[in-house]
């Protein structure tokens, strides 16, 4: 006779709610990666290469000085997690044992056979750091006949 309601089933409709929680879980799937995307990009983008600096106020940092008599300072700096400073630059060779002895009070230079200069250094102040400097420096020395090319490199983490 007519239609029997009887034996069909409504069809089932999703709750509201179920959207919202959908469109929740693709949000976090697809936006968080994108997010860490672009947050590694603006971080990467702050990260600074090696820049030139005045000499003066790198070697301050690195806790030394210039010698009066170098010639050819060239320094850099490069910051992003931590920060490093290197200079480059050649004094007379019969003064950079001292100079070192004297910028790095108690501390050996290695000989020839355990670096691969004429002389090396290597400070770490565990703890002792002044707040803003370095937690090591590194220096070496290699002599060129009369003149000595000294390579620092400080670094903090």
């Amino acid at each position: 006779m007519g239609d029997d309601i009887r034996g069909k089933v409504p069809p089932v409709r999703p709750k509201a709610w179920t959207w919202v929680w959908v469109s929740a879980l693709v949000t976090v799937f697809c936006g968080g990666p994108l997010a860490l995307l672009a947050w590694a990009a603006v971080g990467f983008d702050e990260a600074t290469g090696p820049q030139p600096v005045d000499c003066a106020d790198a070697l301050e940092w690195a806790q030394a000085t210039l010698p009066e008599n170098a010639v050819e300072p060239r320094c850099t700096t490069a910051s992003w997690l931590d920060t490093q400073v290197t200079a480059d630059f050649r004094m007379p060779r019969g003064e950079a044992a001292q100079w070192l002895a004297g910028t790095y009070p108690g501390t050996e230079p290695r000989k020839p056979q355990f670096c691969d200069h004429d002389l090396c250094v290597n400070v770490q102040y565990d703890g002792e750091a002044e707040p803003g400097g370095p937690v090591a420096v590194d220096v070496t020395v290699t002599y060129e006949g009369e003149s000595a090319l000294v390579h620092l490199l400080a670094f903090d983490t």
